[in-house]
């Protein structure tokens, strides 16, 4: 899979007029090369070679994961050897937001190399999963369903929002995911109001509604899904909120197809909401990139300008959030198709009271 991301990227650097990029950020050096500990190596491609900059330690899992990569031993913020082989290269790419300003400074002092800032090449690259990225992100969202259906059996009145994405996050594990793509977040009753809380001791009561928003790792790819469950009894006020916030999830994932903007989309979602009066409770935009990193581009937002195109992978996941009462978010992931989509995460969206 390299291959093909080295030989786009090779085209990248043509048309900017570069000889060569270095590479820092450790999603984008795991896409280009398929090293895994990213955050402990630096990538140079140019034209022609290939190099990877990281310790001793490494030196073995290199060899086994990106053998076409050419080794040198030199440990961050070390910089004779990547001194050494940028020397005959005239511009040099560099991701300028992974690179410091005392970093950049380093590099500077490497004659006569002329260092141009870049942002988001490789990321453009990323956007568009190929089959065996769609593999895995497949494979991602599937075994968080199998979490789902495995958690509707542990949630009960009593229990405490921690222990609840404590287990998540072992079940994930278990099933198969190196890590949690992101923390967890378990949030139930007036704490559902909160988009992006974290779970406490806050036991779980009768009445409340439970927002569960996770997702695990699987071979370097995440997978990304919100259910909101509710505890019997539940209130009739949940249910019609409920039921609105699953038309506009609904509306959302209806109009998404290779060709429309992710600004539409966002529209479409609001507009839906606006219709019951409850668009100023929905406070993020409605869906986002995934793959390598959790969130990543395109965006489908009120400011979004990116046009969706087949096989970029994406969340719609709109929310209501009313403080003092609680919050309704629904999430599947999705592939981006010619006439359609595909969608990744296929736990029941039906109004659940446990």
């Amino acid at each position: 899979m390299d291959k093909i991301h080295i030989n786009e990227l090779r085209k990248e650097l043509i048309k900017n007029e570069l000889d060569g990029l270095l590479i820092t950020a450790p999603a984008n050096i795991r896409y280009i090369s398929g090293f895994t500990a990213g955050a402990d190596a630096r990538l140079l491609l140019t034209l022609e070679d290939q190099f990877i900059f990281t310790d001793s330690r490494y030196r073995d899992q290199v060899w086994l994961e990106c053998p076409s990569w050419v080794y040198q031993e030199e440990k961050p913020p070390g910089l004779e050897k990547l001194s050494d082989k940028a020397a005959d290269l005239h511009r040099i790419g560099f991701e300028e937001a992974y690179v410091n300003y005392a970093f950049y400074q380093k590099l500077s002092q490497i004659k006569p190399v002329i260092w141009e800032p870049v942002r988001g090449l490789i990321e453009s690259l990323r956007r568009i999963k190929t089959s065996a990225e769609l593999a895995k992100l497949r494979e991602a969202a599937r075994i968080g369903d199998e979490v789902f259906i495995d958690i509707l059996s542990v949630i009960r009145a009593g229990m405490d929002e921690k222990s609840l994405a404590d287990t998540i996050v072992h079940l994930l594990r278990q099933k198969g995911c190196e890590r949690e793509a992101f923390d967890a977040i378990v949030v139930s009753g007036e704490n559902a109001a909160l988009p992006h809380g974290r779970p406490g001791k806050k036991l779980i009561s009768p009445g409340d509604m439970v927002t569960m928003d996770f997702g695990g790792i699987f071979e370097g790819y995440a997978g990304d899904m919100t259910r909101t469950v509710g505890i019997k009894p539940a209130t009739q006020r949940f249910k019609d909120i409920y039921q609105k916030v699953r038309e506009a999830q609904q509306i959302g994932l209806d109009t998404i197809r290779a060709g429309v903007g992710g600004r539409e989309v966002d529209q479409k979602v609001r507009q839906c909401l606006q219709k019951y009066g409850l668009d100023q409770y929905f406070t993020h935009s409605t869906g986002h990139g995934v793959g390598l990193d959790i969130h990543e581009a395109p965006a489908l937002s009120f400011s979004s300008e990116d046009t969706l195109q087949e096989n970029m992978v994406v969340t719609v996941e709109p929310g209501i959030y009313i403080p003092g009462w609680g919050g309704i978010r629904i999430e599947d992931t999705v592939v981006v198709t010619l006439n359609g989509i595909e969608i990744l995460t296929h736990s029941s969206k039906e109004l659940l009271n446990i």
